[in-house]
């Protein structure tokens, strides 16, 4: 059984990253990471070598935070406000003293590079000046760096130092040059959304990368590429030294399923079976601002075989027969069909019952379910598709309150129907 400590530990992360969803300034999904052209780099790229903060102070006892994570990897299908998988990093920290921002490449930046949107949940607080560590400062503000003609490097939630926008307004070419190291701003989250810990978004785009995860090349999904494959050898040596305390941590708590920073894979989806990325057919775009992260508008399973087994090892022991992971968005309330009545569980485990991984019977039991008495639900499931490929795929699940009935009762008009890709029509406007 897990502890007390653990308990509170997982239920306040829960509730931290509900805060999150709902406190996250920009909507990332709406972003056009398609790189603007220049007609001349006076540099050769030649990845990073420079780290976007020190690795040291983040992973410091006097910065890590209670209940959220110093750094959350590429790698990561267990946030509910990003079901699809954020594809980027996430840094956070408690520390009192300022944690600087660099740019980790030389690269460049544009006045179209620097956005600054409003939160359709919050009304937020994006692009407020104010005085931070004796510097004017821009929060949250989204930035986007471009390393090459392919590599952007992009931050989002920036504390931006106000100069830096100002050099660009300034510039008579409409952009400035930037040099690797650079420091462009801080990693704290604006005073406005009271939150109990400070958190940055740092990515990379890469033109040269495709997921398969749309039939667009350039969707934003698709180019998004691990960060930590950018580095140069030197920095990653020292990220994985600082993290490494962090990561045996984990590894004695045993919860915690997505932990590995180096894991690169960009696509879970298999053809004809039930894992993977899945989005609410009902809902022209899955990405679009109105219904982003709406309830059941994206759904994603995650295998077992995919989970981290060092960090992940008690939950996995303490639940015999767990088949992966349901991630179910839960942001805004839904759009169109609901699963099942009530809220999303958002994070379940994940246990088939009967047939296979394409058609059968599973049981959903909330991740969170030991605080408030057993949360449990029952999908019937079946997976159509008419090629070999994953884009015509659909999922076809209706839940049912008891095993009974679930079993004894066919697909009605309460089923949901799900797609492979974000948008109904082939291209996403």
């Amino acid at each position: 059984m897990l502890t007390a400590a653990l308990l509170l530990l997982v239920g306040c992360e829960d509730e931290t990253e509900r805060s999150n969803a709902r406190s996250g300034i920009a909507n990332d999904a709406n972003s056009d990471n398609r790189h603007g052209m220049v007609d001349q780099y006076d540099w050769e790229y030649a990845g990073f070598t420079h780290a976007p903060v020190d690795f040291q102070q983040l992973m410091s006892d006097d910065s890590l935070c209670p209940t959220y994570p110093a750094l959350q990897p590429f790698f990561n299908y267990f946030i509910p406000s990003h079901t699809e998988g954020p594809k980027k990093w996430y840094l956070a920290t408690c520390s009192e003293d300022p944690v600087k921002v660099y740019l980790p490449v030389k690269a460049l930046l544009r006045d179209g590079g620097i956005r600054i949107y409003t939160d359709e949940v919050t009304g937020g607080n994006e692009g407020a000046k104010t005085v931070y560590d004796g510097r004017w400062v821009l929060s949250d503000v989204q930035a986007y760096f471009e390393a090459s003609t392919d590599v952007m490097v992009f931050f989002m939630h920036l504390t931006l130092l106000e100069e830096i926008k100002s050099s660009v307004e300034d510039s008579d070419q409409g952009y400035v040059i930037l040099e690797a190291g650079t420091h462009i701003g801080y990693l704290k989250s604006s005073d406005a959304y009271s939150m109990d810990y400070n958190v940055i978004d740092f990515g990379v785009a890469d033109r040269r990368v495709n997921a398969g995860l749309t039939e667009q090349d350039d969707h934003w999904w698709n180019i998004r590429a691990n960060p930590f494959d950018y580095f140069s050898e030197e920095i990653k040596v020292s990220i994985q030294a600082a993290y490494k305390p962090v990561y045996n941590r984990m590894a004695r708590e045993g919860t915690h399923p997505f932990t590995d920073i180096d894991e690169s894979r960009l696509n879970l989806n298999e053809d004809g079976r039930i894992w993977g990325t899945w989005f609410k057919d009902d809902l022209s775009n899955g990405f679009d601002g109105a219904t982003w992260a709406s309830d059941w508008s994206v759904i994603h399973f995650t295998k077992t075989d995919d989970l981290g087994k060092e960090t992940f090892w008690r939950y996995l022991e303490e639940h015999a027969g767990l088949s992966g992971l349901l991630v179910e968005a839960n942001r805004l309330d839904a759009v169109g069909k609901r699963l099942y009545d009530g809220r999303p569980y958002g994070k379940s485990g994940y246990y088939l019952l009967s047939g296979s991984e394409s058609s059968g019977l599973a049981k959903i039991e909330s991740y969170f379910s030991r605080h408030e008495g057993l949360q449990t639900r029952y999908l019937k499931f079946f997976v159509t598709g008419k090629s070999e490929s994953t884009f015509d795929d659909i999922l076809t699940l209706e839940a049912f309150d008891t095993h009974e009935l679930a079993k004894s009762n066919d697909y009605s008009d309460k089923a949901v129907k799900f797609r492979r890709t974000p948008c109904k029509a082939k291209t996403c406007a």
